[in-house]
C-alpha cells in the first residue's frame, strides 16, 4: 500500500526569508512524517493559481503572510470563528473534498508564548498594544480571551486604532495617542509592541519605560533582532520580557495540529536552528 506523503507550505511575496519551512521541517522529523513543508512566492493576484496547484498536488494546507492574509478570505468555502473576528486567515486547511477551512493563529501563538514565558504575567492591570495591523488585532482578541479588563492601543494613525476598538474591543480597548504612550506605560501590566519599529532596517521604537512597575512585562513581536531595542532597555531595568520568536513558532504549532493532529511545541533543539538563522 502506497503511503501519501504529507505536504504543506506558505505563501507570501516576499517568502525567502520565512523560518516557517525549518520550523515545520523540524516537526515532522520530530513526528517521524514524511513529507515536507515549503516556501512559495506568490504575488499579489497569484492566489487563485496557487491554490489550484496546491490542491493538484495534494497539499493537507497551507499558512499565509503578508501580504494575502486578508485577500485570501473570498477563497475560502469555511471561516472560523476566530479568522472571521480577525478578518484575516493565516492557516488554510485543504479539506478532502477539495474544500478549504480558514483559520488565524496569531493570536493563539501570541497567547501561547506570553503563558509559557511569563506564567505570572499581572491580568489585573491594563495592557499596552503598540500599533494597529493585524498583529495588534490578534493581541486585542487573544487578551480580551484573557478577561484582562481593560485594555489600551496607540499607533502612530489614531484612526487605525479606532477602528480596531470598533470592531473588536468589546468596549474594553481604549484608545491612547501616540503621543501619549509613554505614560500608558505607567498604568500597564504588560507593553505589546506589534508594530514593525526596531526590526532589522526600520527605526527604533522609542518608549521610555522610566514609568513602568517592577511587575511590569514588556514584549516585543520582533524576532530580526531577537533583542530588540525595547528588550535591551527593559532588561537594563530588570523587567521580565518577552521576544517574539516564540510567537512565531507557536502561532505556527496550532497551524501544524490543524493539518496533522500532532502536538508540536518550542523545543530547544529548534531554537538553536532558529537562533542560527537570525
Amino acid at each position: 500500500m502506497m503511503i501519501k506523503q504529507e505536504k504543506a507550505a506558505v505563501i507570501g511575496h516576499p517568502i525567502s526569508q520565512s523560518l516557517s519551512p525549518l520550523i515545520h521541517n523540524h516537526w515532522m522529523e520530530q513526528k517521524g512524517i514524511d513529507g515536507c513543508y515549503e516556501a512559495h512566492d506568490v504575488p499579489v493576484g497569484g492566489l487563485e493559481a496557487f491554490i489550484e496547484k496546491a490542491k493538484a498536488a495534494g497539499l493537507s494546507g497551507f499558512n499565509v503572510t503578508v501580504p494575502h492574509k486578508t485577500d485570501i478570505l473570498p477563497f475560502m468555502d469555511k471561516v472560523a470563528p476566530l479568522a472571521r473576528q480577525m478578518g484575516a486567515v493565516n492557516t488554510v486547511r485543504i479539506e478532502a473534498d477539495g474544500t478549504l477551512t480558514g483559520f488565524n493563529t496569531d493570536g493563539i501563538g501570541l497567547i501561547t508564548h506570553l503563558r509559557n514565558t511569563v506564567p505570572g504575567w499581572p491580568r489585573d492591570l491594563p495592557a499596552l498594544i503598540l500599533g494597529a495591523g493585524g498583529a495588534a488585532r490578534a493581541a486585542v482578541l487573544g487578551l480580551l480571551n484573557e478577561s484582562l479588563p481593560v485594555l489600551m492601543i496607540t499607533n502612530r494613525t489614531r484612526e487605525k486604532a479606532e477602528i480596531i476598538a470598533k470592531e473588536v474591543g468589546r468596549g474594553r480597548l481604549t484608545v491612547v495617542d501616540w503621543e501619549d504612550r509613554h505614560g500608558a506605560v505607567a498604568a500597564s501590566g504588560l507593553v505589546i509592541n506589534t508594530t514593525t519599529l526596531g526590526m532589522v532596517g526600520q527605526p527604533e521604537l522609542e518608549l521610555d519605560l522610566a514609568l513602568a512597575t517592577r511587575d511590569t512585562v514588556i514584549y516585543d513581536i520582533v524576532y530580526k533582532p531577537l533583542e530588540t531595542g525595547l528588550l535591551k532597555a527593559a532588561r537594563q531595568r530588570s523587567l521580565r520580557t518577552v521576544d517574539g520568536l516564540g510567537m512565531l513558532v507557536h502561532q505556527g504549532a496550532a497551524a501544524f495540529k490543524v493539518w496533522f493532529g500532532h502536538d508540536v511545541g518550542f523545543d530547544e533543539a529548534l531554537r538553536k536552528k532558529l537562533e542560527t538563522m537570525i
